[in-house]
């Protein structure tokens, strides 16, 4: 996926092809972080969010033909379907590029400033190189729901959408002629939020955020409570077949009219979120996910492979009824809060609760620095690991200044061209060959001068003039 971004921040110019595995170097200053972080405010749940509402209240520039008349379909018959392949087809480019469009007008609410500017930011996509994969995800996407409402709560509306369908379907399901009974506008939000929803999630299935608080937050104890955790879904998940339209359009409504009250970075809530939500998806339940989709079991294997390997100790929530701690265990007999755990503990944390309770395939995963904090050696081993992830389905998005990350990222896209991978394994930090990553997966970009350039050439070797001009320097202070 390309995409250029003009005039945000320091950053003039740029354009990147966003691979399974980016990666942005360059020196502090230069626009890594907001490069990466406007990329998820688009992709992500945000974009999404603000987006929906905007269409809702006429405030967007594109306009969906295809909708409208689905709309009027179902308001004269009751029924509708929408061929969502189609619809990807014609609309999936001028969707996400209006989505870009409105991007100027929640980056001061999302990274939470009042003193940037971002109204002369501008942001497209080009669609050309992932629209096969994007139309695949959609094809991969499936839903299934009853709304009920009317005043006995007999009636519902019925919406579902199976596994390798390219429809999703619409129907009333009552004993009588009942269609004045469902207000226009919100059997319109309903449409919309469906139909947006799995055409946003046909890019990144979700997007999470590591942003470099996180090595603050881990050490908090949060409540669980929904207040507090404020994860602004408006994907129904929490709704059931006895949910009432009702309390959907009170929901609706609140989350419209949230007061502009200073909050907490997007960035540093989605890290939160993490956090919540991986409490709240206990063991017990992730076992019955991965009973019914055996596919995300790897990574909770991968989670417990970065705490053998890495980490050297264990993850996890304290006990159920206790405060909502998170411990650290190096042995069987200890046990350690976060706040007294090391730096590189901190670090990880987050990322081993979100494989374990969270994570599935096509999500992104937007982390700023993840060496931070990490020995040389664990930077190393962080990097295989993060290869290994994508190797996993997931995608990974990372800013960095570490030499140890790109010399060695080298390595694996070389190791990935041999025939015989099981003799080079043990060559390795990690000794596995998941972490060799094709070349073709994989994108890096210096950031420099308001511009980025592509320092991946054709060999597979990392152009990072940037780290070794300064060991130039310091090697020449005293000859």
């Amino acid at each position: 996926m390309k995409v250029e971004i003009h005039n945000l921040g320091v950053i003039e110019e740029l354009e990147i092809d966003l691979k399974p595995l980016t990666v942005f170097i360059g020196r502090n200053g230069t626009g890594k972080t907001w490069a990466a972080y406007t990329l998820a405010s688009i992709l992500g749940k945000h974009g999404f969010d603000r987006y929906w509402k905007s269409y809702i209240n006429g405030k967007t520039l594109q306009k969906y033909r295809v909708i409208d008349n689905a709309i009027e379909q179902f308001l004269q018959e009751g029924n509708v379907h929408i061929d969502l392949i189609k619809f990807a087809e014609e609309y999936a480019e001028a969707y996400i590029n209006d989505v870009a469009k409105s991007s100027p007008s929640w980056m001061k609410r999302f990274l939470s400033t009042e003193r940037s500017d971002f109204k002369s930011m501008k942001i497209s996509f080009d669609l050309a190189t992932v629209k096969q994969e994007i139309l695949e995800n959609i094809k991969k996407y499936s839903l299934e729901r009853q709304i009920s409402f009317g005043s006995q709560g007999k009636n519902y509306l019925n919406i579902l959408k199976e596994v390798g369908e390219n429809n999703i379907y619409f129907n009333i399901i009552s004993e009588g002629s009942i269609l004045k009974e469902i207000p226009i506008r919100l059997f319109k939000e309903l449409l919309l939020q469906e139909v947006f929803q799995i055409l946003h999630r046909s890019f990144y299935s979700y997007v999470y955020i590591f942003p470099t608080e996180r090595t603050t937050f881990i050490t908090f104890p949060f409540s669980i409570k929904k207040e507090i955790i404020k994860l602004e879904k408006l994907d129904f998940d929490n709704f059931d077949e006895t949910s009432n339209v009702d309390d959907i359009k009170t929901i609706i409504s609140e989350r419209f009219d949230q007061p502009k009250s200073k909050k907490p970075s997007e960035p540093v809530q989605s890290l939160i979120e993490i956090l919540a939500n991986a409490y709240i998806n206990t063991t017990d339940k992730r076992q019955e996910e991965i009973q019914k989709r055996p596919e995300i079991a790897i990574y909770a294997e991968l989670a417990e492979l970065l705490e053998k390997q890495i980490l050297q100790g264990k993850i996890d929530f304290n006990e159920p009824g206790l405060e909502n701690e998170i411990l650290f265990q190096p042995s069987e007999k200890i046990k350690l809060e976060m706040t007294i755990v090391s730096s590189m503990v901190k670090e990880l944390a987050p990322l081993v609760l979100c494989l374990r309770y969270l994570a599935e395939p096509d999500e992104l995963l937007i982390i700023d620095e993840p060496e931070m904090n990490l020995h040389p050696s664990a930077q190393i081993a962080i990097t295989e690991f993060l290869a290994m992830l994508v190797q996993a389905g997931l995608k990974v998005l990372i800013t960095t200044h570490s030499p140890y990350i790109l010399d060695h990222l080298s390595n694996l896209m070389k190791a990935a061209k041999y025939k015989d991978k099981e003799s080079l394994k043990n060559k390795f930090y990690l000794e596995r060959i998941e972490a060799f990553i094709p070349q073709e997966k994989v994108s890096v970009y210096l950031f420099e001068d308001g511009i980025t350039k592509n320092i991946l050439n054709e060999e597979g070797r990392i152009d990072w003039g940037t780290f070794g001009d300064v060991s130039d320097d310091i090697s020449h202070i005293f000859p």
